[in-house]
């Protein structure tokens, strides 16, 4: 149920007369409407909006000369909704008689351009949830332009919007508020989000893998100098397990044997050949038949 501020919130004129109370079983369903003021001074805080109902209502009432304030209910961008007419008396702001006695009316008080605020639809279905309950075969939710029998552009084009994205509907979530650019917005959002997220996972496990690698070759490193001189040891105590005991007694270290020179580059092998017969035992005969 909404919480609604009475008349005298607004201060407002007593009625001169009216059309009497909707009949229940010829009501089809709400219209919504804006004032169509032209302006685009927003009204928005309690004061400018009981001043503007006012305003409205001595217009309806002294130059339309109609009864009251033509809609039922009003709806502000701060979610308040104000008593008017009130929902069971019929309204006279939806055209001729008889488009007035098949509809309520619910006015949305925003200026030209001026979207809907969450509070103003979040008010405006609870609203139309009222509405239902009083008529339960009033389920249509139209706008102005839809019902009029003369042109008109009244509610807007966002509240026009607001409405077939069904809004205003009874039970609608807010989280299907957006237009379809701010959908896909929201989709790449959420996109360049986890590409950027996988990114830095990416730059995480690879700063991390790094640090493992750096560690396993420092131990690597550490595990074969510690070999390197185990195993130098071994040999040493092997070769010295090896020496004479004449060694051993004195202490002596074995020696490696050894190792030839290296040849010198500037000498000339061929030139160091000793002169030796490769046949020195060879038959006198023997050497001449080799002359042959």
């Amino acid at each position: 149920m909404v919480d609604y501020l009475p008349r005298s919130a607004w201060n407002a004129r007593p009625p001169n007369g009216g059309p009497g109370n909707l009949t229940v079983s010829r009501v089809e369903g709400a219209v919504i409407h804006w004032p169509g003021t032209g302006s685009t001074s927003v009204i928005h805080t309690k004061a400018a909006v009981a001043s503007a109902l006012r305003g409205w209502q001595d217009y309806h009432m002294d130059t339309r000369g109609w009864s009251d304030i033509a809609y039922q209910v009003a709806v502000d961008q701060a979610g308040r909704a104000w008593t008017l007419r009130g929902l069971r008396t019929q309204s006279g702001a939806n055209g001729d008689t008889d488009v007035n006695e098949r509809y309520g009316a619910i006015l949305l008080i925003l200026v030209t351009g001026e979207q809907p605020s969450a509070a103003m639809k979040a008010t405006t279905r609870a609203v139309i949830a009222d509405f239902r309950r009083i008529y339960p075969r009033g389920t249509a939710i139209r706008p102005h332009s839809a019902v009029r029998p003369e042109p008109t552009d009244c509610p807007g084009d966002p509240a026009r919007a607001a409405i077939a994205r069904g809004e205003f509907t009874p039970g609608h979530s807010e989280d299907d508020d957006m237009t379809p650019a701010q959908m896909q917005e929201l989709k790449n959002f959420i996109e360049a989000r986890t590409q950027a997220y996988a990114l830095w996972v990416h730059k995480q496990l690879r700063r991390d893998l790094s640090a493992v690698v750096k560690a396993y070759a420092l131990d690597i490193k550490n595990y074969e100098r510690q070999t390197d001189a185990a195993d130098a040891a071994r040999a040493a105590a092997a070769v010295w397990a090896t020496a004479p005991t004449s060694l051993q007694a004195n202490g002596e270290a074995p020696t490696a044997p050894e190792q030839p020179a290296a040849p010198d580059p500037n000498v000339d092998p061929e030139l160091n050949l000793p002169d030796l017969d490769p046949f020195p035992d060879a038959p006198a005969e023997d050497a001449a038949d080799a002359s042959k």
